[in-house]
């Protein structure tokens, strides 16, 4: 039951711990929100909300990982869309590139390297076609 409950908790506390960032925008211009469900290796199913159309028409998402929300703003990649969270000390990284994803993780010190935590991440909604 608990499962079922999480989704709908965290939409919720995703749009109440954006509402401070989106509430000097009118209110005409709805960001628009997308939930997706990925299943990463050893059946591990990852929540992300997208967050797109903010101000400057950035994007930004909060991932459901560890029993926590994570909010992450968009960042500069290559190719794909790269995620990295906005509290430093809790510095998770989301990268995707189509229907897939990476999370990672980096510890806030100089000399960290960035661990993957879960890869191999499809859209679970795609994986099931």
């Amino acid at each position: 039951m608990l499962k079922a409950i999480i989704p709908s908790l965290s939409a919720g506390l995703l749009l109440c711990g954006f509402a401070g960032s989106v509430a000097a925008q009118e209110a005409d211009e709805m960001q628009a929100l997308t939930k997706v469900t990925y299943i990463c290796e050893r059946n591990v199913e990852l929540d992300v909300v997208y967050i797109n159309g903010l101000k400057n028409d950035e994007s930004a998402a909060v991932l459901y990982t560890e029993g926590k929300l994570v909010p992450m703003r968009i960042w500069p990649a290559a190719s794909g869309a790269r995620y990295i969270a906005l509290d430093e000390q809790d510095s998770y990284r989301w990268h995707t590139k189509g229907d897939e994803g990476i999370l990672s993780f980096l510890e806030a010190d100089d000399s960290a390297k960035e661990q993957t935590l879960f890869s191999n991440c499809v859209n679970k909604d795609k994986a099931a076609q």
